[in-house]
């Protein structure tokens, strides 16, 4: 069992470096060095929990969207304009840390360089857009849908 802590106390010790070095020079300009000096591990620890810098990349652009807060006030059954307070709050509250801010912005900036990454950000956003349109205004249109897409980018 211990075993298994230790691992997972590698594997986010990486994951956290990944997130500073990501931040500062984005995805495309940040060689894996870099996050394995950040961590105090070998590159090859790194490959080892991520069997590519995509995978990698991937488990932080995740990271970076607002998935959390969004997730936190669904599941306090919030409707209306108290889910858009919590969410707000949430939003603010993540992203007053610049390394979050930074990932963010890189994370938007993948679809060029990384269409399959961007491409999942894509449809976990879309599915999140949904529900909050359905609990906020009581259906996903594709009014609703594009009314809460504009809330989350007057956040930023």
């Amino acid at each position: 069992m211990m075993m298994v802590r230790e691992k997972d106390v590698v594997r986010e010790k990486i994951l956290s470096a990944a997130m500073k070095v990501f931040s500062t020079y984005g995805y495309f300009r940040a060689p894996i060095h870099y996050i394995a000096k950040e961590a105090g591990v070998s590159k090859g620890l790194i490959f080892w929990y991520f069997r590519s810098k995509e995978e990698l990349i991937m488990e932080i652009a995740a990271r970076s969207l607002p998935l959390q807060p969004v997730n936190s006030c669904l599941s306090k059954n919030l409707q209306g304009k108290e889910l858009l307070e919590c969410v707000g709050k949430g939003y603010m509250d993540k992203y007053r840390d610049p390394v979050h801010r930074g990932l963010l912005l890189h994370t938007m900036a993948l679809g060029n360089t990384y269409p399959k990454i961007a491409e999942n950000i894509r449809k976990l956003c879309e599915e999140k857009t949904s529900i909050l349109a359905e609990k906020v205004f009581g259906e996903a249109s594709t009014e609703t849908r594009i009314a809460i897409r504009t809330f989350l980018g007057g956040l930023m």
